[in-house]
């Protein structure tokens, strides 16, 4: 008690010299199962200065650790805020003078992350808990009842009626899990991939009514958005169904790697009717099946994804005539799947196959079968390239030359909400936008506890994919490039997936007792190197650097890089100088 009395009373000697009160930043900091809560406690003035007679007395009845020391000969005192987590009493801590910064070691009787520790130190009343970022959460909430999107940064409305209808967005992978799964081969299984990947194609290539849900984004149909966004999409550009055949008959995927082949006319009179059929702007609309594709149901309902049924069977006459690689496999019915994926143009064919195919003897006749058979290629390459994913974060593996992804802003405020795909125009190539989840409130009342996007931030999306391509590709080197240019922007080095980290400030001989409170975050520890202005020789140590290590390379719109470059930087102040930078590049850590 004398002790704390003449603390006090010195602290309370030199508490009116308003010079003496400056500002110090510390960080807590806590790694996953390590049981060790680490202090951080920097000021300009230590660089100058050395430090001496330091001491650290914890008292966890208030919380606290008090730390006095002598700077330069000036007698210091803090009180530092202590995170409510298990310390051990009977550990007594670890400090040292660490050139530019004061360094304290806790020990802890169990990691922060220990459900005991959660059980003992519930969140503060009217603060909620930070929650992992859970897709299946999201579509549960969503599909409560109408969902009514608007800006974040100024509530203006973004759709004219309320979505009813979200489902889950397939894995941009799902093509290469099939032939993982079963094979590449059209021989393989009885060409069980092929059918996978018809029926993917037939569920999701046209869903009228329909939002897709993914981690990053909600897909939305051009004409749910309100009219002064909508006038910002197109002006004087082809219709899409106009575009899509175009595309359909100039680069459709029918290959074996879906790119390089194209529909060849043998006579004037079929590019006429092809021309013809393009220049139409009607298109047959399809009937959307009522539940998507499964494995468990391919056996039972493999006709019940297809736009027509007398249009398969007018297809099955004509696909029987000319698609000899696979006669032998299914019944006929079954083989109206394989046609829409072109499985007879695969390995096993030796050449035969495509020569009767693009013979024009065998090529279906009548309006009908032609119109089908261009809306099965319009949809095969809509749905491979464009109708899943979106532009917030695209891997190297989904990434596609031939697709342009445009910038969607808010009508009302010019904040950036989304992007669309496009192709030989502004407008939305597949009729959709893609609403992203950290610009996107579900609520009037932004980030308010019926808001399902409110602890969506830019932070903690880039985050959960940046950990997922590192748990699965078992790399923690990443290369961040521009999606339009390509040109390498941000390089990443993951050093911690789980970390607790709280920064706050405290005042030089504070004797209010106004010390505030400590409360550790999730987040991720990584060094960044920003490369945005960089010189082309630098640019070509990176392109070293990301080959050497193999890091995983990344694509993003140029204004969420440099958004989630400002978060790097001004995360940056957590740590003192000494200990901010490593290898040329800086330590920063980003929300979890």
């Amino acid at each position: 008690m004398d002790r704390l009395a003449t603390e006090m009373a010195a602290a309370a000697a030199i508490a009116g010299d308003h010079a003496r009160r400056r500002q110090w930043r510390y960080t807590w900091e806590t790694l996953a199962h390590l049981p060790l809560l680490r202090l951080y406690l920097f000021h300009p003035a230590l660089s100058a200065a050395s430090t001496d007679h330091l001491r650290a007395d914890l008292r966890l009845d208030d919380s606290l650790l008090v730390l006095s020391f002598s700077l330069a000969g000036e007698p210091v005192a803090l009180r530092v805020p202590v995170p409510r987590v298990l310390v051990d009493p009977s550990a007594p801590p670890e400090f040292r003078a660490a050139g530019d910064h004061v360094e304290v070691r806790l020990a802890l009787v169990l990691p922060v992350d220990h459900p005991v520790v959660a059980a003992a130190f519930p969140p503060p009343p009217g603060t909620e808990p930070v929650a992992p970022l859970s897709l299946r959460d999201d579509i549960k909430n969503l599909s409560s009842g109408d969902v009514h999107l608007y800006c974040k940064a100024c509530s203006a409305r973004l759709i004219k009626q309320p979505l009813r209808n979200i489902v889950e967005m397939p894995s941009l992978n799902w093509e290469d899990v099939a032939d993982n799964w079963f094979g590449g081969c059209c021989t393989s299984f009885g060409g069980a991939s092929e059918k996978l990947v018809s029926q993917y194609i037939n569920a999701y290539g046209r869903l009228e009514g329909t939002s897709l849900l993914n981690a990053t984004s909600i897909s939305v149909e051009k004409g749910y958005l309100e009219k002064d966004l909508v006038s910002g999409l197109v002006g004087s550009v082809p219709s899409n169904d106009s575009v899509a055949l175009q595309e359909a008959m100039s680069d459709v995927h029918v290959g074996k790697d879906h790119t390089t082949e194209k529909i060849e006319f043998n006579s004037s009179e079929e590019k006429a009717y092809h021309e013809k059929q393009i220049g139409s702007s009607h298109v047959q609309s399809p009937v959307v099946p009522e539940e998507g594709p499964s494995v468990s149901n391919t056996e039972k309902n493999e006709g019940t994804l297809s736009t027509d049924q007398s249009d398969i069977a007018e297809v099955n006459s004509e696909k029987s005539k000319y698609d000899s690689c696979v006669e032998d496999m299914e019944k006929p019915a079954k083989e109206t799947d394989l046609l829409l994926v072109d499985s007879c143009n695969c390995c096993c064919d030796g050449g035969n196959s495509r020569k009767s195919k693009d013979n024009p003897s065998n090529l279906p006749s009548g309006n009908l079968e032609m119109q089908t058979k261009l809306d099965t290629q319009r949809d095969y390459k809509l749905t491979k390239s464009i109708s899943l994913g979106c532009s917030f974060i695209v891997k190297a593996s989904n990434l596609l030359n031939d697709v342009d992804w445009l910038e969607l802003l808010c009508a009302h405020c010019s904040s950036p909400i989304g992007s669309y795909p496009s192709q030989h125009s502004h407008a939305p190539a597949d009729g959709r936008v893609r609403l992203f989840k950290c610009y996107t409130s579900s609520d009037l009342h932004v980030r308010g506890p019926r808001d399902v996007f409110r602890g969506h931030t830019l932070e903690r999306l880039f985050v959960n994919l940046l950990l997922e391509v590192a748990e699965d590709e078992i790399s923690f080197r990443t290369l961040v490039r521009d999606l339009k240019t390509k040109r390498p922007i941000l390089q990443i080095v993951l050093l911690s997936s789980k970390a607790w980290l709280f920064s706050g400030n405290c005042y030089e001989n504070d004797v209010d007792g106004s010390h505030g409170a400590a409360h550790l975050q999730p987040a991720v520890k990584i060094l960044y190197s920003n490369c945005s202005n960089a010189l082309e020789e630098d640019l070509r140590i990176v392109e070293e650097w990301s080959s050497k290590y193999r890091a995983e390379e990344l694509y993003m719109m140029m204004r969420q890089i440099d958004e989630l470059i400002g978060s790097l930087s001004s995360s940056r102040d957590k740590f003192p100088l000494s200990c901010s930078s490593l290898e040329g590049m800086y330590l920063s850590s980003l929300e979890r």
